[in-house]
């Protein structure tokens, strides 16, 4: 149905840009989403479409009537990890080396935990598919999920040998470049409403 575009978006990313991150000298994520962000605005949007005569981005606004958002906590809540846990005698139960408090009546069922793997301070409870509401924190030993803390705090690779030329860098510079001329200059005058400058 969608006739292959999102498998041709990344073979397109996976050889036009990919190669290029190899051969860069960027050094932290936010370099490489910087990059990421200036190729698809500076290259990828501004390549026409063999087929279709447009670009990518010319394509995309002209059908943005079309477009249906998702609601922002339904797409929290598809990516929220799950795990189940036997709600404990005292009515607690624990996640990662944390408490949790839950209703007394939920004693000695198992129960399934739905949340944010980077914040343990909210879990939603489910008992049987349904939603039984969040838990209350007693005792919070960890923030993050152990994987995902593991992710954040692997060493860093050795750094890589400078090249010449170092693509990414000056499209990164272009696209800082192209949105300061967009944005223009800021004129606090401008901000104020109409009466305000009578004073």
């Amino acid at each position: 149905m969608s006739k292959g575009k999102q498998e041709r978006w990344f073979a397109t990313l996976r050889a036009q840009f990919l190669p290029e991150v190899e051969t860069s000298n960027i050094t932290t994520l936010a370099e490489l989403n910087e990059s990421l962000w200036a190729w698809i605005e500076c290259v990828y949007h501004q390549h026409e479409h063999s087929e279709t005569g447009q670009t990518p981005l010319a394509r995309y606004t002209a059908g943005l009537d079309q477009i249906k958002t998702v609601d922002p906590e339904v797409l929290r809540r598809a990516f929220l990890w799950r795990e189940t846990r036997k709600v404990r005698r005292d009515a607690t139960l624990a996640l990662q080396g944390n408490i949790y408090q839950v209703d007394a009546h939920l004693a000695g069922h198992t129960v399934e935990l739905r949340f944010d793997p980077f914040d343990l301070s909210r879990l939603d409870m489910f008992l049987d598919g349904q939603s039984v509401g969040p838990v209350k924190v007693v005792t919070q030993n960890r923030q993050m999920h152990l994987a995902v803390e593991r992710l954040a705090s692997e060493p860093a690779q050795p750094p890589k040998p400078k090249s010449q030329l170092d693509y990414l860098a000056a499209l990164r510079t272009e696209y800082q470049t192209q949105q300061r001329r967009t944005a223009g200059r800021l004129e606090f005058a401008r901000l104020l409403p109409a009466d305000a400058n009578k004073e």
